[in-house]
């Protein structure tokens, strides 16, 4: 398979640090061709590689614009989601990838970055949008009960499948709308979930 462009997912777990974005894998002189966009009737995922953080990577498009999305379909990378990383790049984004519908409360736990984040249903369809803010991360003296409780909780109000993260202000520059589909091939997604969800 041809090299893709190693674009914008530059973040840094919690050992703090900024990264620099990585450069283009391609030969000199040639252009890295883009990646297909994973069509929302698939029944399998066009994984066109893993982040530095190890996720699996696909591209969608969002609102006319194609994104490198990073998948956590697992318990763990689903709790550990953008903890951490100091930068969120336009054109990446994260999708969360649950078991079932239920409604969903996301927060802000160890996140040093704001993002917006869009609650979906199985169908892919928008059921809440909100724009979460960096909190002050734990003091040293701050008991682990007290710093997590102070910090807000983002509903999805409704029952939700999955969860798109998004730099901050993305989901108002894409005109992403409560009640809109996003397009997401939710069968390939499913799949993807019963063999690789297990963790």
């Amino acid at each position: 398979m041809a090299s893709l462009l190693a674009i914008l997912t530059a973040c840094l777990l919690a050992a703090g640090g900024v990264d620099d974005p990585a450069p283009p894998t391609g030969p000199p002189g040639k252009e890295t061709p883009t990646p297909a966009v994973t069509p929302a009737d698939a029944t399998e995922l066009a994984i066109v590689g893993k982040s530095r953080f190890g996720l699996p990577e696909i591209v969608l498009e969002i609102g006319g614009v194609r994104h490198r999305i990073e998948l956590a379909a697992t318990q763990r990378s689903r709790a550990r989601g953008m903890a951490g990383r100091t930068a969120f790049p336009r054109g990446t984004g994260m999708l969360f990838i649950h078991p079932d519908d239920a409604p969903r409360r996301y927060w802000m736990k160890n996140c040093r970055v704001d993002m917006d984040i869009a609650y979906l249903d199985r169908r892919g369809t928008v059921v809440s949008i909100h724009r979460m803010k960096a909190e002050p991360l734990r003091r040293d003296t701050e008991r682990m009960a007290a710093y997590e409780a102070r910090l807000p909780g983002y509903p999805s109000r409704r029952d939700a499948r999955y969860a798109l993260e998004l730099p901050s202000g993305e989901m108002t520059r894409l005109e992403i709308q409560v009640g809109k589909p996003i397009g997401l091939p939710v069968k390939a997604l499913e799949a993807h979930h019963r063999l690789h969800g297990a963790g």
